[in-house]
């Protein structure tokens, strides 16, 4: 059973200041592409044997450059889609990411990699905790911050202890 690591994609080329959400269209800056692929040099030694994202491109890049060190292909994942607070309930985002990081520690050994966005990642972090959702907003996941979510219950990890395990 795979110890499975949720992501916050990196830094977004957003220079209108939009709130995008959902849309397509808003890549990695260069900074962000630079820090992710240079995260993804750092976690090189770890024992990562799949790597999934949210199909929105600032996810895939991210984990395009978290996936490149280990030679393993990005496998979209609609299960870590950014929250469309429109539409999905905080508790049922949070169940969806955690459904999908139990399907991921049950099909892999080592370690998986999941890029997601903050809000599913905070979402998941305070259902997979028991926590009540008006805990949500004191969850910040930096961007390419790391949560893991399985085993649980999930917690806030340094990714780069994960080379030392």
């Amino acid at each position: 059973m795979a110890a499975v690591i949720g992501f916050r994609h990196g830094m977004v080329a957003n220079p209108d200041g939009v709130i995008y959400a959902r849309l397509p269209g808003f890549p990695l800056s260069a900074d962000g592409l630079h820090e992710a692929e240079r995260l993804g040099a750092m976690l090189a030694d770890a024992r990562v044997t799949a790597v999934y994202a949210s199909p929105l491109e600032r996810a895939v890049q991210t984990a395009e450059a978290l996936a490149a060190p280990h030679g393993l292909d990005v496998v979209p994942d609609d299960r870590l889609l950014e929250w469309s607070f429109w539409e999905d309930p905080l508790p049922t985002v949070g169940d969806r990411v955690l459904a999908w990081a139990a399907e991921a520690a049950r099909a892999h050994d080592g370690i998986v990699f999941g890029v997601s966005h903050e809000a599913p990642l905070a979402a998941a972090y305070v259902a997979g905790r028991g926590a009540d959702f008006s805990a949500f907003r004191s969850v910040h996941v930096p961007l390419l911050g790391s949560i893991r979510l399985a085993p649980g219950p999930p917690e806030i990890v340094d990714p780069l202890a994960l080379v030392r395990c």
